[in-house]
């Protein structure tokens, strides 16, 4: 391939490193393996050593495959209800595989390709998490009626709820290939020619060098120590969440239909303070502070598991939106009582006549459209940034198709052994089929003129937004889907608008596109997880796109059974979560398609993000942050503090005075992921037992 730019983060090789090098002695899991990440030398090295050797060392199997399946669907469910909860995704699946695979003492490769199946699986289901419960927000929420009127006919979801899932379905598992297809397009480029860090990758890779030496001395002992960290965690976390928000104590209160209301065992204990509600310790709401800001933190584990495994810089980065709203934002709109527009009376109010509640109205009429426009100047932005990128890589695809590049010599299809990566003429044929596919398929619910439309713009953007995905996952290990979803909406809502269509069905029809290339670009972005380790433990490139590929189909089948469920919950009030994802969406397109368009906090917004795109490289991280409540990501940044603080005084100081190896170190640090993993998976799961126990009943009637 041409030349493309260097990156400020690519370190410089060791002299033992190149001398290992040069004389093709540097094996998977050495010593100056792990001291030349990231340097170029070393990953050119090991492509090619992948190329010679990796054909006879790691093998697809069904059994790798099948397991990674089943923890991948298993957290695809976990994620409706994260997604809804905290709105981001978490990654879990992989920590389980590699326990899994471990007790099951497999090689590093076949972890890596397990993992790869759980990927899959699991992390297609974004879209169905953070854009399509909108639909039945503008349906059927109070929070989004406007004038006695709801945005979305809900005759549109229901009885035909189910067709409106299948149709989604079937054009997101198309759009999951497609987004893992155009990875192949950028493999070499952020892989190997100019390799991306993806932070904490470094662990991964240090685990499967655990797995491999467990797979040939034993060690099953260390493996069951770990699975035990994990249960414990997780059971401890559940009888937590189940105190915290199971509804099993009655209040002597009764709802319309006649039922007894009940309340958790948390919830009933704290009747007589003001300091706790709803799983939230917060500054009473009597207080005169509230109408300047929102201080509270949310009692929820799994956001305390995230930031540890963020660790406090990245995750005080993310949450650097959130303090710049409820700091900033929230208290200047209430000193200067801004004006909004209040969509349930259809009339104009100063934040003030809201005492002694001020900041809640601050934040939602005030800071939600500028952080929907952070988000949009932060992704667009980094779009422009890429254009460099697109330019070289364009052209290397080109030469490629003609034969007239290098990279054309590399012989990706090895005589007598099959294909080492996934071929590149694959691309435009699948591309092709995706755009009839998605076509034909939208067109059995919508018209065919806006239903083509929708995939021809699907297609495109997925190979620009995916490149975006791409590389701030490996820059940052955070995946813009919010961001480079919301250009897409835009884009749908101004074209359908612009052909005719009415709001209702362009706000359907925009949401579920959105829906669909939500899934396409997680894929994209995500996948760089699975190919970065596989090239350090010498995995064929072509063994992890077929196990992505096939985890795509069942978990975008789970996804969007579970997502029509939860997401009519959601908008009936019969499941409280804060859905900070979805209700973006949600008055994003309300924004656009109905009450008055606050251009104004949208152009102020649209700056901020272009502003710390170009600062911090994170201006889509940053929107998303100011959306968020504190008491969401403050528990987030707390784990990540403590994470840092239990590193430096006691594990570092441990490993000083005891002399502890490099493996010694990593274990006693792997023992802290699994008890956060378990904090995750137990709040995950408790979570989605209560999201049935609400469901059922409008499943049964």
């Amino acid at each position: 391939m041409s030349k493309v730019r260097t990156s400020a983060y690519r370190q410089t090789p060791t002299p033992e490193g190149l001398k290992a090098i040069e004389k093709g002695t540097l094996d998977y899991f050495d010593t100056e393996m792990y001291a030349n990440f990231n340097t170029e030398v070393l990953e050119e090295y090991l492509e090619e050593k992948n190329k010679r050797d990796g054909f006879g060392t790691t093998t697809w199997k069904w059994n790798q495959m099948l397991l990674g399946l089943v923890i991948g669907i298993i957290f695809a469910i976990i994620n409706q209800y994260v997604g809804l909860k905290v709105g981001m995704i978490v990654s879990g699946s992989w920590y389980v595989a590699y326990l899994s695979a471990m007790a099951l003492r497999w090689s590093p490769g076949e972890v890596n390709l397990s993992a790869s199946a759980s990927t899959g699986a699991s992390m297609v289901c974004t879209g169905f998490v953070f854009t399509y419960p909108a639909i039945y927000l503008l349906a059927y929420s109070p929070k989004y009626e406007m004038n006695g009127s709801y945005l979305v006919d809900s005759s549109l979801l229901l009885p035909d709820s189910w067709a409106l899932a299948g149709v989604a379905m079937i054009a997101s598992i198309l759009g999951g290939f497609l987004g893992c297809l155009y990875f192949i397009i950028f493999r070499r480029v952020w892989l190997v020619e100019d390799p991306l860090p993806l932070p904490g990758f470094e662990a991964n890779i240090k685990l499967m060098d655990i797995a491999g030496e467990t797979s040939k001395e034993g060690g099953m002992e260390g493996a069951m120590h770990s699975i035990r960290l994990v249960g414990i965690s997780t059971a401890v976390v559940m009888f937590f969440t189940f105190l915290r928000d199971w509804p099993i104590l009655g209040t002597g209160t009764y709802d319309a239909a006649g039922a007894e209301i009940k309340d958790s065992v948390l919830t009933s204990a704290s009747k007589n303070t003001e300091w706790y509600d709803g799983a939230d310790l917060m500054v009473p709401m009597s207080n005169p502070i509230t109408n300047y800001t929102w201080l509270g933190f949310e009692l929820t584990p799994m956001m305390g598991a995230i930031g540890w495994f963020m660790r406090f810089r990245v995750a005080l980065l993310v949450s650097l939106g959130t303090f710049f709203t409820w700091f900033i934002v929230t208290p200047l709109a209430y000193q200067y009582d801004y004006p909004f527009y209040y969509p349930l009376d259809g009339n104009y109010h100063s934040v003030s006549q809201f005492d002694p509640i001020g900041s809640i109205y601050s934040y939602s009429y005030v800071a939600r459209p500028m952080a929907i426009g952070a988000i949009l100047g932060g992704g667009i932005t980094g779009l422009l940034k890429m254009a460099p990128v697109f330019k070289t890589t364009a052209s290397d695809v080109i030469d490629i198709f003609k034969g007239e590049s290098d990279d054309a010599a590399r012989k990706d299809y090895i005589e007598g052994k099959g294909w080492y990566e996934w071929p590149i003429s694959h691309i435009p044929v699948l591309l092709i089929v995706s755009l009839i596919g998605i076509t034909l398929t939208f067109s059995t619910q919508f018209g065919f003129f806006a239903s083509f439309i929708f995939s021809l713009v699907l297609c495109l953007t997925t190979f620009a937004l995916g490149a975006i995905a791409v590389k701030v996952m490996g820059e940052t290990s955070i995946e813009p889907v919010s961001g480079t979803s919301f250009i897409v909406l835009l884009m749908l809502v101004l074209i359908f608008k612009a052909i005719g269509l009415n709001e209702s069905d362009t706000a359907v029809l925009a949401l579920v596109g959105t829906t669909v290339f939500g899934g396409a670009i997680s894929m994209s972005g995500t996948v760089i997880g699975d190919y970065k380790p596989g090239l350090y433990v010498g995995n064929r490139p072509m063994h992890i796109m077929k196990t992505e590929l096939v985890g795509i189909i069942p978990g975008t089948i789970v996804a969007a059974l579970f997502a029509g469920l939860l997401s009519l919950a959601l908008a009936r009030g019969d499941l409280i979560l804060y859905a900070p994802q979805a209700n973006a969406f949600a008055a994003f397109a309300q924004i656009m398609l109905g009450g008055q368009t606050p251009w104004s906090l949208l152009i102020v917004g649209v700056v901020i993000g272009v502003f710390m795109e170009l600062l911090t490289g994170m201006g889509t991280a940053f929107g998303l942050g100011m959306y968020l409540p504190m008491v969401v990501t403050l528990p987030m940044v707390v784990g990540g503090g403590l994470r840092d603080y239990w590193e430096s005084r006691f594990l570092d100081v441990e490993v000083e005075k005891k002399g502890l190896s490099e493996k010694e170190r990593t274990m006693k640090l792997l023992n802290t992921y699994m008890i956060a993993t378990g904090c995750i998976v137990g709040e995950a799961l408790l979570g989605t037992f209560l999201a049935i126990y609400y469901v059922l009943p409008l499943i049964t009637g």
